[in-house]
């Protein structure tokens, strides 16, 4: 069954390390005015969307300024996505057991512990899919 996609947010921001955690804020507080519920807490919520924006502004962007980090946010009747692209060149991500345990690159492990992830086709532009809970509007 096809469920049609509603935008919560569209939004960009410059690639500044400082500015992650309003980046997610922002995110967070579309979802909380939305009354949108899901399995995950906002501290793993959080911390997904903090490692897509980190690995697009380091990764993607490397750290330039003049590059931007593009933010959308939907959803449909069962899932929340959140579509994090940057401006860089784009990767090819080929998974090897044991890359959690890397000092570097657990990222997209995190990610993929709480959301379904999917990629597009250049490599520039991660969408996460989390279940939404649906509640029962008609009980007390």
């Amino acid at each position: 069954m096809f469920h049609s996609k509603i935008t919560l947010l569209k939004a960009k921001y410059p690639t500044i390390k400082e500015i992650r955690r309003s980046i997610v804020d922002d995110i967070i507080t579309v979802l909380a005015k939305n009354n949108i519920h899901f399995a995950l807490d906002n501290l793993e919520l959080y911390l997904i969307i903090d490692e897509a924006v980190t690995n697009a502004m380091e990764h993607g962007n490397k750290w330039n300024q003049d590059k931007y980090v593009h933010i959308d946010v939907a959803k449909d009747t069962d899932q929340l996505y959140i579509t994090i692209t940057d401006e860089g060149k784009g990767f090819t991500h080929h998974p090897h057991p044991g890359d959690h345990l890397q000092p570097r690159g657990r990222g997209i492990f995190i990610i993929k512990q709480f959301a379904r992830v999917s990629w597009n086709r250049k490599g520039n532009s991660i969408t996460m899919a989390i279940p939404i809970l649906h509640t029962d509007t008609h009980s007390q």
